[in-house]
């Protein structure tokens, strides 16, 4: 049977395990709170004022297209803004002047030698330029105008979120059970990411909101028919497998009027057709109960 020394010392190296276990626990509590508080101070507003690495890639990949066959383009819309941006009238007529010089030869005979002399006669010949801005030509300088300037907005139809805030928390999670043998369960790792998506994509339908002017989108779209002479390019958000069940999906809808269609237009766009094209166009509104985003379109091609 121990003996009273024996049994205090049992009493405190147990409540030693509990204070230390409770410690542990403490410590392990805390530890999560700094992770969380870390992750939340991760470099989110880095990106603030700066172009995104997806706006850059759907910018260059747009001037890299060339010539472009266009789907639709609403000519006046494009009259407008080129005036706008191009206050200088432009000429309607070119001439450019060349000058030549004929040779003329004189000949005079002495004592059977015919030496020859030659003098130079200028002459000057016009060519006239007819100068004709069609449609397509001054979409294209209005086009490139806008994307130097920095007025277009590229990528809203991709879903661009900080990587590296859950590639932190998944190396902070292994620093935690390499050097305290703390775990983080797989299930547990797995709904934060989870969480972390919605709450990206939830931030991202706020961008979309909030978003104005000139945008520039390359995607595949659906084609809707609706009632008289518009249709309307529908495309679903990638974000959307982000979100829950009960939160609304987000859309971005293009309204076409046919009669700025051209003939591909007319073939291309056709009922439930999926048709890939990139769009210039003016964010209209945000439909904040469904989700949707409107654009008028410039043109498309």
């Amino acid at each position: 049977m121990p003996d009273a020394l024996e049994i205090v010392l049992i009493v405190l190296f147990a409540i030693g395990l509990t204070v230390g276990f409770f410690l542990l626990h403490r410590r392990s509590e805390a530890m999560t709170e700094e992770l969380i508080e870390r992750i939340r101070d991760l470099k989110r507003d880095a990106h603030e004022g700066k172009t995104s690495k997806i706006a850059l890639e759907k910018k260059e990949a747009i001037q890299k297209m060339g010539p472009k066959t266009f789907y639709y383009l609403d000519q006046s819309q494009v009259k407008d803004l080129y005036l706008q941006v191009f206050q200088e009238p432009e000429p309607k007529r070119i001439q450019t002047r060349e000058t030549k010089e004929a040779r003329v030869g004189i000949t005079a005979k002495l004592h059977m030698v015919e030496p020859k002399y030659e003098r130079g006669k200028a002459q000057e010949v016009t060519k006239d330029y007819d100068v004709e801005q069609v449609p397509a030509m001054m979409y294209n300088k209005v086009e490139q105008f806008l994307f130097d300037k920095g007025r277009v907005i590229f990528g809203l139809d991709e879903f661009e979120f900080d990587q590296s805030e859950i590639d932190d928390f998944q190396s902070i999670c292994d620093e935690m059970k390499s050097k305290f043998n703390l775990e983080i369960a797989d299930d547990q790792r797995a709904t934060y990411v989870l969480d972390k998506m919605r709450d990206f994509a939830l931030d991202y339908i706020k961008k979309l909101a909030s978003s104005s002017g000139y945008v520039a989108l390359q995607d595949e779209f659906i084609v809707l028919n609706t009632a008289g002479d518009d249709c309307i390019l529908f495309y679903a958000h990638p974000l959307n497998e982000h979100l829950l069940p009960e939160d609304s999906q987000v859309k971005i809808q293009i309204g076409c009027s046919r009669s700025f269609l051209t003939p591909s237009g007319t073939a291309a766009f056709k009922k439930t057709k999926s048709v890939k094209i990139t769009c210039l166009g003016k964010v209209v509104s945000w439909d904040d109960k469904d989700n949707i985003l409107e654009v008028n379109p410039i043109a498309i091609y």
